[in-house]
Order: structure tokens, then sequence, then C-alpha cells
């Protein structure tokens, strides 16, 4: 697997000291709110301290995260002379942790390292605390930063930015909002699903994504009961390593890479782009190429009707209109979609092109 993973209920303060195996300084990478109003950072620092572990705090990761976020975090990381990053949040704060690794290291900016390029020198370690159900990126390869000169995704790839220990502890998750359980849980499941119809899609890994997606399919809808079901959100968080596990071996297909342009232009949360846009994606794929793997797939949900309806009564938009596109911007998100997507088309069957994102879009829209 590559990662060394805690998942256990009261893991973090029992699992950090583990950290004095990668390092002497850390830089706490996270982002401005949920770490700080839980009470997460004091657990996390007041364990660090105790165990001699110098820290600097490093709340640089917005939502959206872009190249700015990395560099000024691989910045601050040289000059504080820290030799650890202990990323801690959704997938926004773990992918700005593993970019500064890469950065803090080998100089530049994180613009230089977007691809599987080489590194002169090892990245720093890194140890996660994800706070969300969604990521899977405690366990996987890819950084994945917003580019804004070109108003998409890229993504830093390589074995080397691997989590060195992942604390999985689903004590985090009791305070988070239900509608981020549940967008971040949509993004498991597009993790899963965009894994199994992937060319690189093997035995195991498909093992690992028909798993996460039975999970996610049956504890999703349980989470939106109040008060919270921590046992729900901890099967979500389950469904979500092990899509990481199948999403490392694999990388993701188009619903990603067609995605961004909403969370980019929209403001949409990610999970939520993906959970959109995945029926209308399915649909096409199902009479283009897939048939095989989308009937295998829809043994779990059904059809597209019935997928889109789950997408619905878990209270996520449905419909591109939904979000507020005008009908006049499908020319523009299909323009976007083929930038996002050229790398993950690399990872389909058959390759689309503009056209075929806009009929995808129009029938989103």
């Amino acid at each position: 697997m590559g990662a060394k993973v805690y998942f256990e209920r009261g893991g973090i303060e029992k699992y950090i000291p583990e950290i004095k195996k990668y390092g002497k300084k850390v830089l706490i990478v996270s982002g401005k709110s949920f770490i700080f109003k839980s009470g997460l950072f004091e657990k996390i620092t007041g364990t660090l301290s105790k165990e001699g572990i110098k820290y600097i705090s490093y709340p640089g990761a917005n939502p959206e995260p872009d190249t700015e976020n990395v560099d000024k975090g691989a910045e601050l990381c040289i000059k504080e002379g820290c030799d650890c990053i202990l990323a801690v949040g959704g997938g926004s704060a773990i992918d700005v942790g593993k970019a500064i690794a890469v950065v803090a290291t080998n100089g530049g900016s994180v613009k230089d390292y977007f691809g599987e390029v080489q590194y002169k020198n090892e990245p720093l370690p890194v140890i996660v605390i994800p706070t969300t159900c969604g990521t899977g990126s405690e366990v996987t390869r890819f950084a994945v930063i917003v580019d804004r000169s070109q108003n998409t995704k890229k993504t830093v790839s390589s074995e080397k930015i691997i989590p060195k220990l992942s604390i999985l502890d689903a004590e985090v998750l009791a305070t988070l909002p239900v509608h981020l359980v549940v967008a971040t849980g949509m993004d498991a499941f597009s993790h899963a699903a965009e894994s199994y119809l992937a060319k690189r899609a093997d035995f195991i890994s498909k093992m690992f994504a028909r798993e996460s997606l039975k999970i996610i399919l049956e504890f999703i809808p349980q989470t939106k009961t109040e008060p919270c079901s921590l046992d729900a959100r901890e099967k979500l968080l389950l469904a979500s390593l092990i899509a990481g596990f199948a999403l490392n071996r694999t990388g993701t297909i188009i619903v990603h890479g067609m995605g961004y342009a909403l969370t980019i232009l929209y403001n949409t949360h990610h999970g939520t782009a993906n959970a959109l846009l995945l029926p209308y994606v399915f649909e096409y794929l199902k009479r283009n190429g897939y048939e095989e793997e989308m009937t295998e797939l829809e043994l779990m949900w059904g059809d597209t009707e019935r997928l889109n309806n789950f997408v619905k009564r878990l209270g996520l938009p449905s419909r591109l209109r939904d979000i507020g596109v005008g009908k006049d911007k499908i020319e523009k998100l299909a323009e976007l979609a083929v930038v996002g997507t050229q790398r993950s088309m690399k990872n389909m069957k058959i390759q689309i092109g503009r056209d075929d994102f806009k009929k995808i879009f129009e029938s989103a829209w």
C-alpha cells in the first residue's frame, strides 16, 4: 500500500507520538476553520508538545487550494527548518501538504512538478489526519492543485508523496456538518466508481471499489439522521479509505476533470460537483463502449434514474441549473472539460472530445 494506516477511534493522541520516527519539527498544514473550532488543533499540538516534537502552524489550505497556497507553505517550511509535514483536514489540506513536501526539498514552484516528474531530492515525509469521509488522499500518490492561470486543476503524481503514516479517527467526524459528510461521501463514491471504469483497473482494485460503493450506498443515507450517527460516519471513513486504495492503482476517469470547472467557476463543492455529474457521465458511457462495465456497476444501484434520485434524496443538486449554470455557459464548460481531463483521458478506453462533453453537460443541465 505504501502507507502505514491506523483506523481507530481515539487514535490521534495514541499514534501521533510515532511522528518522532519521521522528523523533529513539524509543519502542520490545515484549513483556517475546522481544526481550530473543533478543538482538534489543541489536541494535536498538546500531544506533540508532550512528546517534545516542535511544530509550526500553516493554516493556508483553501477549500480549493491553488499554487500560491502551496508555494507560500513551502517557503514557510524552508524558513522554519521543518523536516516533516502533518496535514490535517480534508483533501485540500492533505493535497497542499503533499505538494509542499515536494517543493520544500526541490525548490521552485509547485507548477514545476505537475504530472509525473523525477524529483532531484526526496520529498519530506508526510503524516496525515483526515477530517472528512471522502478524500482517500491519505493513501494515494496524487495531490490536486488549482492552476488559476488555466482555470483548471492539475495533479502532482508520485509514489514518493504517498503519506508515510495516516491516522483515521472517526471521532473527528462527530462535528462535521451533515452537508459536508454527504458531499465528501459522494466524492469517495466517485473515486470508487471511476476507478472501476479506469483502463488500469484489475481484480484487486475492483474488489476495493465494489466494497467501497456497497458501504456508501448503505450508510450515506443514515448520516442524514439527527443526532449524528458516528457509526455511519465511521463506515464512510472506511469506504473512503478503501476507495483510495483503488484510486491509487487506477486514477480517475472524466467525472473529476469535468467537475473541476464547476468548483472553480461556480464554487461548487468538489464532491457535490462529482455527484451531480455522475449519472449523466455514466449514461453516456453506457451507450459508448462501457455497456459491460456499467451493467456490472448498476447491479449495485439500478439505472441512471435511480442514481439521480439517490443524489436528490441526499439533498444534493442533480442538475446544472440547480447550481446557477446558464445554458449559455455549456460551451465554456465543455472547453474547460477538455483541459481538465487531459490526464484522466489516458485512463479511458475511448477518447472524448469537446462535442461529447457538450452533450453530457446539456443532459446535466
